[in-house]
């Protein structure tokens, strides 16, 4: 089954790098013209983007933190005027530290609610007020994480967030299924994307991959797959719901080998 998304426009936050930039990416390649938002890594933003533009769509930059709702609302509007359209929003800025509960500031726990939950949140909206405006409907795909389903130690403020991200979205699905709006989310198990190189999550790899049915870490592209399907007309009859992709880590207790 191909997937075309021809004359759909996509945004996708935190497009820089991981599985933004896959999702981003995998977006130009089944047709999308999409709109690359980053927050401070600018020359990997545009890299994304020279990328997109070499498969022959259209491609912008946009600078953005989602944890400022004038920026928020500046990003948006630019999208908005440069495609005079938003067709698709994949939601995946985050950050993903490791902090003991003990230990962690008020600060520490801020900054990773209002990126991952309050960010996602004011971008959903803002980009569901111009889909219903133009009255045709859109796909909103947040990123998630195993985290928003079970507890991880060091990440009470991630786990948290991701929970939070996944009920948040099947809220939106209600209330936006009458103007064709379409919110799903992606729970993403262990993508290595490097985040285990920091000396505190040193042997954390190890552990998780015993966990993991299929024996090895995802790839960003494992995600991007799903997300391009959920953004296309395939996915017509699926709002509400949350995919676990993570290597079948959620299918229970994984025997010792």
């Amino acid at each position: 089954m191909e997937i075309r998304l021809d004359g759909k426009v996509a945004l996708v936050t935190g497009a820089s790098r991981g599985i933004g930039r896959a999702i981003a990416i995998e977006l130009g390649r089944s047709g999308a013209h999409v709109a690359v938002n980053y927050r401070q890594e600018s020359n990997k933003a545009r890299e994304v983007c020279e990328e997109i533009r070499r498969m022959g769509r259209k491609s912008m930059t946009v600078q953005a933190d989602v944890t400022d709702l004038v920026q928020i609302d500046e990003m948006v509007e630019k999208v908005a005027h440069e495609f005079e359209q938003i067709d698709i929003l994949i939601g995946n800025a985050g950050l993903y530290p490791y902090t003991e509960a003990l230990t962690m500031s008020g600060e520490e726990w801020d900054q990773v609610i209002g990126t991952n939950l309050k960010g996602a949140f004011h971008v959903s909206r803002a980009v569901a007020r111009k889909m219903i405006e133009r009255g045709r409907g859109g796909k909103i795909i947040g990123i998630a994480s195993s985290a928003g389903h079970s507890g991880r130690q060091g990440q009470a403020h991630y786990c948290a967030s991701k929970a939070g991200l996944i009920l948040m979205c099947k809220s939106l699905a209600i209330e936006w299924a009458p103007y064709g709006i379409h919110v799903n989310t992606i729970s993403a198990g262990f993508v290595d994307v490097r985040q285990f190189d920091k000396p505190e999550m040193k042997g954390m790899k190890e552990f998780i991959l015993r966990r993991i049915l299929l024996r090895r870490p995802g790839k960003p592209q494992d995600v991007a797959n799903v997300a391009i399907f959920l953004a296309s007309d395939q996915a017509g009859w699926i709002t509400g719901s949350d995919f676990q992709v993570d290597g079948g880590e959620s299918a229970g207790r994984v025997p010792e080998t």
